[in-house]
């Protein structure tokens, strides 16, 4: 809803009164960088907040996102504005209210609440009076200069509050504690029988203007201080006392279906006040119970913050043997939390809360959702291996046998096993197929869903069994919401080189997008965009078309916490964005820096490591000067390349990290760097799932292939041997689109016949303008500015400066209109050369 036209300001007053769930949702307001045009103005007493104060911790947090803060302190109003009010109020000249505006300046301290309730006291004592004889205001100096008044506001409301009649007094207590607005029928469950008559209460607090009735019919207290005044008739040993039996009467006089939303919370916060009384085992056993039921109902709206104090708060009050008498509501509390700590970036308090259930759990599947989040949590925190290893020790215990020791033999064969049942139950009827009903078998779908990521990471030919392992439970067992991902999950296995079934993957990528709405698996739906848009639409549809849908799925992951899919769909976009020209180089640059700074604001370390490359890579294509790493990290590129070179696993990330250096070689044309790349990394640029990653680096590797042949005059059949493997995986991939692969393709053919010599010339030269129009016409413009820089280089090598000349500046050109003006630079001083 916001815009450059149409900003939007959100007033705040009284944060230090807010509630940890509020200041949650302004937090994620003020650190959310996808919301711009967007200002927060928010007042609160300085002398009410202290470093311990969860608005400090806030404003702390925002600062140190490098997001601008400007206070302004406003102190008490000045002597002559008092007695511009004093004035006003009485009708008369303001040089006769002068001596009394004085004195009330001085004793109500310039707080413009204070002067207007001081004056109201003084009436009511008889200090202030109307004369009827002289028709005027007319008051007592030296009675109201010798009243004795608290420098505090609160404090002198709270002695006024206390010459009230006691129902009266009761009435605010209560009222206090309900917060800043409440309604007649909660005060009405508040307030016990013959304790007070609610109606006649909230006449005589607006006469008395304690509290005013709002538009929508509710009430709410005239000023924080006449609030907190009232709150201050209970006796500090009497408050956590007070809340408690107000939480437990709120809880008697409500039915079942009142217990959601803020009423929940207002009973849950109330009764939380108390738990340091002597509460009896029951009591606190059923203060548990609703804290898990407030945390639930919190993560429910994505409050994740807030669910995690709540189920903090119940785990707090179990007793040392509630996994012997509280079985299943310590088992809940404990599943509940494990979850938010997670998606919260809790981590200190996850490692703590995941080996209770581990160990106190009395059966296996209890278990389960523990052993669940804690895969979860060893992958994000860069451990693969062993998150690998316990998800595949959790699947043998459910009867799944997966082979840590696969290999492409192995594989091939189990394909092929998958591919015939999927043939004998026809691919249009897979959808047709009863749901999954055994609790093993939907368990184990769980588990091999969580070991796609940490598999991946470690293990390629396990990553591919456990695809097919969730095929086959999915196809003999029946479907569950994730068959889609496994369905999404095979399309993406057929456009591996050892089984190439470009087809068949299309058509079992689309099925997965049907199975979204036909399993009711939309929790599933960031996953399915994950490997449809990310390894499969581009086998026939334009690669430039996945950069929204992958955004898309980036957002709906998001929503859920599923951070896992955050990253992976995050790293796609921005290899789409960047090396398939999904985007402007500026907009792609923009993006990834916004949502990298999401993922450091959710302790996502790892995964925002993995962006940082991209983003690398995009500044400096972009022509900025600056190490984003140590914008983020406080690291130096360097340091953080040797660091993650010297870490155990990690693959995708030095895999990322060695393409998008090899990337930034070519394109600046420094073809040696980018050998040397290749040479420490070779291995790994051919083969795998088509992600945009795997086409641009078989795409490198064969100009490399083909540059350090042409070169070099040892080892020119590796090197042949490399580009033509990457010429003909091109070439198998342009036959099913050749908008996405036929101008790299030719761009590969005219750097073999250049590597082939004079008498090949020729066919070199046509290539090169095949790719350039080839790329132009399907509107890759980073590709046809590189095919114009290397015909430049091309002609160059044959002394026709012309030549080389116009497609150095065709080449210029294509970086402008990309934004690459760090290319744009490095070409003007190849063409300044040329021209002299």
């Amino acid at each position: 809803i916001t815009s450059d036209e149409i900003p939007v300001i959100i007033y705040l007053d009284d944060l230090q009164w807010a509630d940890q769930a509020t200041l949650d949702l302004i937090g994620m307001l003020m650190l959310d960088p996808n919301i711009q045009h967007f200002g927060i103005l928010g007042c609160y007493r300085d002398n009410e907040v202290d470093r311990r104060h969860p608005l400090f911790g806030l404003l702390e947090a925002v600062r140190l996102n490098g997001i601008d803060l400007t206070e302004i302190h406003v102190g008490p109003i000045e002597r002559e504005s008092v007695n511009s009010i004093v004035s006003d109020a009485l009708c008369l000249p303001p040089s006769l209210c002068r001596p009394l505006s004085t004195v009330i300046h001085q004793k109500a301290g310039g707080v413009i609440l204070f002067v207007i309730r001081f004056l109201n006291s003084l009436n009511k004592q008889g200090h202030l009076v109307y004369c009827l004889e002289s028709r005027r205001w007319t008051w007592d100096l030296e009675k109201i200069k010798s009243e004795r008044v608290s420098e505090d506001f609160v404090v002198h409301t709270t002695l006024q509050m206390n010459s009230l009649p006691k129902p009266f007094q009761t009435g605010l207590m209560i009222a206090a504690c309900l917060g800043s607005n409440f309604n007649g029928p909660i005060l009405r469950k508040a307030i016990e029988e013959n304790e007070l008559e609610v109606d006649s209460f909230i006449k005589s607090g607006k006469d008395g203007g304690y509290i005013e009735e709002s538009e929508s019919g509710s009430y709410r207290w005239t000023h924080d201080q006449i609030q907190q005044a009232a709150y201050n008739l209970i006796l500090p040993t009497q408050r956590e006392s007070f809340h408690y039996h107000l939480g437990r009467r709120l809880l008697k006089n409500s039915a079942n279906c009142d217990m959601n939303g803020d009423f929940l919370f207002m009973i849950v916060e109330n009764m939380n006040r108390g738990t340091d009384l002597k509460l009896n085992r029951d009591e606190m056993t059923q203060l548990a119970r609703l804290n898990l039921q407030a945390g639930n109902e919190a993560m429910s709206t994505s409050g994740f913050h807030s669910a995690a104090k709540y189920l903090q708060q119940g785990i707090n009050l179990l007793s040392k043997d509630s996994w012997i008498h509280e079985y299943d509501l310590t088992i809940q509390l404990y599943d509940a939390a494990l979850d938010t700590y997670y998606t919260a970036g809790q981590f200190s308090n996850f490692e703590v809360a995941v080996k209770q259930p581990l160990t106190h759990a009395i059966c296996f599947e209890d278990k389960l959702n523990s052993y669940h989040h804690l895969v979860r949590f060893l992958t994000a925190s860069g451990r693969s291996e062993e998150a690998l290893e316990t998800c595949l020790s959790v699947l043998r215990t459910l009867g799944v046998e997966i082979s840590p020791n696969a290999n492409a033999e192995s594989l091939l064969t189990e394909a092929i096993s998958v591919k015939e049942i999927i043939r004998n139950s026809h691919i249009h009827n897979l959808l047709d197929l009863p749901k999954m009903e055994d609790f093993d078998k939907m368990a184990a779908m769980t588990f091999l869903n969580t070991a796609v990521l940490c598999s991946y990471e470690t293990n390629e030919f396990t990553f591919f069994f456990v695809i097919c392992r969730m095929v086959k439970l999915s196809v003999r067992h029946g479907l569950c919401s994730i068959s889609a991902v496994a369905f999404s999950l095979y399309g993406a296995l057929l456009t591996c080189p050892i089984i190439s079934d470009f087809d068949e993957s299309y058509e079992m990528g689309r099925l997965a997008l049907r199975a979204i709405d036909t399993l009711d698996a939309f929790m599933m739906k960031q996953q399915v965009f994950l490997f449809f848009y990310g390894s499969i639409a581009h086998c026939k549809d334009p690669l430039q078309a996945s950069a929204p849908k992958l955004l898309e799925g980036y957002e709906a992951a998001f929503a859920l916490g599923d951070m896992e899919s955050v990253t992976a769909h995050l790293q796609l976009y921005a290899g789409v964005a960047v090396w398939g020209c999904g985007e402007k180089l500026t907009k792609a640059e923009e993006i990834v820096r916004i949502h990298a700074k999401r993922m450091l604001q959710h302790k996502q370390v790892v995964s925002c490591k993995n962006i940082l490359i991209h983003l690398q890579q995009a500044t400096e294509l972009i022509g900025l000067h600056e190490d984003v790493y140590s914008t983020f990290l406080n690291i130096s590129e360097e340091e953080f390349f040797r660091q993650e070179m010297n870490c155990r696993g990690a693959h995708t990330m030095k895999l990322i990290l060695h393409t998008c250096r090899m990337y930034l070689a070519v394109m600046r044309g420094n073809m040696e760097l980018a050998a040397r790349e290749y040479e420490s990394n070779g291995a790994e640029y051919q083969g795998g799932i088509r992600f945009i990653g795997t086409i641009t680096r078989v795409f490198l590797a064969g100009l490399v292939g083909f540059f350090v042949a042409r070169k070099q005059t040892s080892d020119v059949e590796k090197w042949i041997h490399v580009g033509v493997r990457s010429m003909d995986t091109m070439k198998s991939w342009t036959e099913d689109s050749s908008w996405n692969y036929e101008h790299r393709l030719f761009l590969l053919e005219a750097e073999y016949y250049f590597f082939k010599g004079d008498k090949h010339e020729h066919l070199a030269s046509a290539k090169y303008k095949q790719s350039i129009a080839a790329a132009k016409k399907h509107k890759f413009k980073n590709d046809e500015g590189l095919a114009a820089q290397k015909a430049a280089v091309f002609h160059r090598h044959y002394n026709r400066k012309k030549e080389a000349l116009t497609n150095f500046q065709h080449a210029k050109a294509c970086y402008e209109s990309w934004g690459a003006e760090g290319l744009v630079k490095e070409i003007e001083i190849k063409i300044a050369s040329l021209s002299q």
